[in-house]
C-alpha cells in the first residue's frame, strides 16, 4: 500500500514537472518547427451593435516566412493576402508600416504562427497557461496607441497546432477564428 502511495506521488510529481517546464519559451520553439499548412477557418465577429455574431468561413495557408493567404468563402468572396509589408485585400494594397497598429496586429498573428517571441514581445506582453497538450496564450498590448485599441488576443492550442484565435477589443466587440487543420496541402 505505501509502495502504492509512493508511486501516484511519483506520477503527480513527474506531470507538475512536466507543467512547470512548459513555457512560452517552449510553446515559441514547438511553433517555429511546425510546419504551417492549409487549414479551414470560421470566423464570428462579435459587434455591440449587432444582435447576433456575423459568421464567415474559409480556407488559410501560412506562406513562409511571413505570408498569410486568407480566402473567405462565405458570407462574401474576399482574399486577404499578407506578404511581408504589404497587406491586400481583393488587390487593393495596404502598406503596413503606413498603420503601426494594424502591423502590430498582422504581426501578432505571424508571430504566433511562426513562433516568433521577439516579434510578438515587441508588441506585446505574453502570458501562457496550460500544459503542451492544451495552452492558452495571452498578448497585452505594450504600446499606448494600440492597448487604446485592443484589450488582448488569447491564442489556443495543442502541442504545435493553434485551433483559435480570440481578439477583444477595448470597445468589447470580439473576433473569435476556430482553425481546423486540414493536413498538408
Amino acid at each position: 500500500m505505501i509502495i502504492m502511495a509512493f508511486m501516484g506521488l511519483s506520477v503527480m510529481l513527474a506531470s507538475d514537472a512536466d507543467a512547470a517546464e512548459w513555457n512560452v519559451n517552449q510553446l515559441m520553439q514547438s511553433l517555429a518547427h511546425a510546419q504551417p499548412d492549409h487549414a479551414t477557418f470560421v470566423e464570428k465577429k462579435f459587434l455591440n451593435i449587432l444582435e447576433k455574431p456575423i459568421e464567415s468561413y474559409g480556407k488559410m495557408q501560412f506562406i513562409a516566412p511571413d505570408g498569410l493567404e486568407m480566402h473567405t468563402i462565405e458570407p462574401k468572396n474576399e482574399v486577404m493576402l499578407i506578404h511581408g509589408d504589404i497587406l491586400s485585400i481583393d488587390h487593393h494594397d495596404i502598406h503596413l508600416q503606413d498603420h503601426p497598429e494594424l502591423l502590430a496586429f498582422v504581426d501578432s498573428i505571424r508571430g504566433v504562427l511562426t513562433g516568433n517571441q521577439q516579434m510578438l514581445e515587441q508588441y506585446f506582453y505574453l502570458f501562457l497557461k496550460g500544459d503542451k497538450k492544451s495552452w492558452t496564450l495571452t498578448l497585452r498590448p505594450r504600446q499606448k496607441k494600440l492597448a487604446g485599441l485592443i484589450r488582448y488576443i488569447q491564442v489556443d492550442g495543442s502541442n504545435s497546432s493553434i485551433t483559435s484565435i480570440n481578439t477583444l477589443k477595448m470597445n468589447n466587440d470580439r473576433s473569435l477564428i476556430t482553425i481546423i487543420s486540414s493536413g498538408t496541402p
